[in-house]
C-alpha cells in the first residue's frame, strides 16, 4: 500500500517491507526463512511500541477531557469512535493471523497453547487475548511449515478469498478515518492518509505487477503463492500501518483543540529511532522530541551513552544537541556489537515561569554484525568447467542496494532476484566474493568477503544401463542396450556427460572380436559380440571418449564386465 508523505515510523516499516518483497522472489533457504522470522519479530515489537504510544495519547486526551469537557467534547467523542473502529480492524487481522497459523501448521488451538515439545513453543511473551485489542506474538522459528504457501494461498486467494475481505476492511477503515477527521473540521485530510489499495490519492487505479511483469490484483500481489512466514510479516505490517493511521488521526484531533494548556500540560520526552536493530558500521539515528510539542519552542538535549538513567552529577561530560523546528536529531556511529543504551534530558523553558525544566528520556538499541548470505545454490564449493548457481543477498538490503566484485571467476545473472551463475577461471584454487551495499544516504559500505574452495568436477563413472557390479548375464547386458556415464557425488541437476564413442572387444578362446561404437547405444555389431559371449568370458570397453557439459572431450578409464 502507498500513501502520503511518510513519518519516520512509516519509513522504518516501509524498509522492513522492502526486505520482505525482495526476498519473496528468491529460492527460499533455511537462512532466508529464519530472516523472515526475525523481520516478523521486529515488526511485532514495533507494533507493540506504537500501541504503547497510542495508549499514552488516549490517556492524555482523557485527562484533557476531564479538565475541559466542553472544549474537548467533539474531538473526544470522535477519538473514542476511532479507537473502537481501529480495535475492530486490528482484531480482525490478529484473528486472521491465528487462523492462518492453525490451518497451515495443521494444529488445534489446544496444541498451540499446550505444545507437546516444550522446546517448540509458538506463543511468545506479549501475546494478549484479553484486552479490547488482541495481539498475537508468534515465534515463527518453531513453526515447521514456514515455507508452505499452499494453505495460505487457498485461504487468502482461492477457496475463502480472505484477501478480498481484508482489502474491503482496509478501504472502509481509510474512508472512516478521513470522514472522522474532516467531520471535525480538517479539510483535505484524505491526502495525508495512506492505506491505499485499488486507487491512489487522486482516484486513479493503482497497477500491480508480479515478478514476470504481468498485471495482477492487489490480492494477488500480496498473497498469491506467498510463503507462510512472509504472509505473517505482511499482516503485521498492515497492523503497523493501521496503528500509524490511528496515531496521526488522534494527533490531528489534538491539534484541533488548539489550547496551549493542552500542548504543554503533560510534557514528556519521547525517542523515536529509525531502527533499533542496526548493522555494525551503520549509524544509529533517532528523533527525540516532546510529545505534542510546539515547534516554535527550541530546546537542548543532553545525553550519555551506556546508561539507563541520566546522571546529573556528570552533566558536564554529556553530549549536547540543539533542536530544529521542535525536534532534536541524534546520529552517532554503532561501533560495539550487542545491546546498547543511552539516556538524557530535554531542557526547555517553562511557558509561564521561563525557568529551564529537564524532561528525562532513555532508549536502547541492538547492534548486529554484518549479516550476508552468499552461498552456492547446491553446495559450499565451486566446481571447475561448469556454471555454478550462486545467490547473493544481505539482510536489511534490497537486491538493487547490493553490489559485489569477484576474484577468480566470471559471473552472469540467472533467473530470480539475487541469483547468478559463476564460472571459475582456469588454474584457480580459491574464489573471493566482496559484497557491498548502498545506504539510504547514498554511501557504499563493505559487508564482508566470502571465500570459496575450487574443486575439479568429479570424473564420471562408466555404467551399463540396468547392470550392477562387474559380473552379469549377457541377456541383462544386452537388454540395457547402451553404455552410460554418470556423475557421482555431485548434487547439480542436468550435469551430464555425453558418450561420443568407445571400443568393444571380446576374446572368445580363439580370436578377439572388436568393434568401435559411436554414441551411447550399442550398434548391431556390438550386440552380436555380446550375444556370442559365454560364461566366464570378459567384455572390455576401452578408449571411452565423452564430452563434458562445456563440450570438452575426455577419455575415461577402461571398463570390463564378466559374463555370468
Amino acid at each position: 500500500m502507498s500513501g502520503a508523505k511518510e513519518t519516520p515510523r512509516q519509513k522504518m516499516i516501509g524498509m522492513m517491507y522492502l526486505v520482505y518483497t525482495a526476498l519473496l522472489a528468491m529460492n527460499v533457504s533455511a537462512d532466508i526463512l529464519d530472516a523472515f522470522a526475525i523481520v516478523n519479530d521486529g515488526q511485532e515489537k514495533t507494533n507493540a511500541s506504537i500501541e504503547m504510544k497510542l495508549n499514552e495519547q488516549y490517556l492524555a486526551f482523557e485527562n484533557q477531557y476531564n479538565k475541559e469537557p466542553e472544549k474537548t467534547q467533539i474531538c473526544w467523542d470522535q477519538a473514542q469512535l476511532i479507537r473502537e473502529k481501529t480495535d475492530s480492524v486490528v482484531n480482525y487481522i490478529e484473528n486472521l493471523k491465528l487462523y492462518l497459523l492453525l490451518k497451515t501448521e495443521n494444529i488445534t488451538i489446544n496444541d498451540l497453547w499446550n505444545p507437546k515439545d516444550p522446546e517448540k513453543v509458538i506463543i511468545n511473551e506479549g501475546t494478549d487475548t484479553t484486552s479490547r485489542r488482541i495481539s498475537y506474538r508468534f515465534n515463527l522459528s518453531n513453526i515447521s511449515s514456514k515455507d508452505n504457501y499452499d494453505a495460505p494461498t487457498s485461504i487468502m486467494i482461492e477457496s475463502e478469498k480472505r484477501a478480498t475481505e481484508l482489502k474491503h476492511i482496509i478501504q472502509n477503515y481509510r474512508d472512516f478515518i478521513i470522514n472522522s477527521i474532516e467531520g471535525a473540521g480538517v479539510k483535505g485530510y484524505s491526502k495525508h492518509v495512506g492505506l491505499l489499495t485499488d486507487t491512489d490519492q487522486s482516484g486513479e487505479p493503482i497497477k500491480y505487477y508480479n515478478k514476470s511483469n504481468q498485471e495482477v490484483t492487489w490480492e494477488q500481489k500480496h498473497f498469491d503463492k506467498v510463503i507462510f512466514v512472509a504472509e505473517m510479516a505482511l499482516l503485521n505490517k498492515f497492523v503497523g500501518e493501521i496503528q500509524n493511521t490511528e496515531y496521526d488521526a488522534l494527533s490531528e484531533l489534538s491539534r484541533q483543540i488548539g489550547a496551549s494548556e493542552f500542548r504543554f500540560n503533560n510534557l514528556e520526552a519521547r525517542v523515536f529511532p529509525k531502527s533499533s536493530y542496526i548493522i555494525q558500521g551503520q549509524n544509529y539515528e533517532a528523533d527525540v522530541f516532546i510529545v505534542a510539542q510546539d515547534t516554535t519552542k527550541q530546546f537542548d538535549i543532553r545525553y550519555q551513552m551506556g546508561v539507563s538513567q541520566f546522571d546529573t552529577a556528570r552533566i558536564s561530560s554529556a553530549q549536547t544537541v540543539q533542536s530544529v523546528n521542535g525536534t532534536a536529531k541524534l546520529n552517532f556511529p554503532a561501533r560495539n556489537i550487542g545491546a546498547q543504551r543511552y539516556a538524557g534530558i530535554i531542557e526547555i523553558a517553562d511557558p509561564v515561569t521561563g525557568e529551564i525544566q529537564p524532561y528525562p528520556f532513555a532508549a536502547n538499541y541492538t547492534v548486529a554484525p554484518p549479516s550476508v548470505t552468499v552461498s552456492p545454490t547446491k553446495m559450499m564449493i565451486l566446481y571447475e568447467e561448469i556454471e555454478n548457481p550462486v545467490s547473493v543477498a544481505a539482510a536489511g538490503y534490497t537486491d538493487e542496494d547490493i553490489s559485489f566484485t569477484v576474484e577468480g571467476a566470471t559471473y552472469k545473472r540467472a533467473d530470480g532476484v539475487g541469483n547468478y551463475l559463476f564460472e571459475v577461471n582456469k588454474n584457480t584454487k580459491e574464489v573471493f566474493v566482496n559484497i557491498f551495499a548502498k545506504e539510504s544516504d547514498g554511501k557504499t559500505v563493505g559487508l564482508g568477503t566470502q571465500k570459496f574452495r575450487v574443486k575439479p568436477v568429479p570424473k564420471p563413472v562408466v555404467k551399463l544401463n540396468g547392470v550392477k557390479g562387474n559380473k552379469e548375464k549377457k541377456e541383462i547386458i544386452a537388454f540395457g542396450g547402451k553404455l552410460l556415464v554418470k556423475m557421482e557425488d555431485v548434487d547439480f541437476e542436468g550435469l551430464e556427460y555425453t558418450v561420443k564413442s568407445y571400443d568393444v572387444s571380446l576374446y572368445n578362446g580363439k580370436t578377439t572380436l572388436r568393434e568401435t561404437n559411436n554414441g551411447s547405444k550399442f550398434n548391431d555389431k556390438v550386440k552380436q559380440i555380446i550375444s556370442s559371449a559365454t560364461s566366464g568370458q570378459t567384455i572390455n570397453f576401452r578408449n571411452i571418449r565423452v564430452l563434458s557439459p562445456k563440450g570438452v572431450e575426455k577419455t575415461l578409464d577402461d571398463y570390463s564386465i564378466e559374463i555370468d
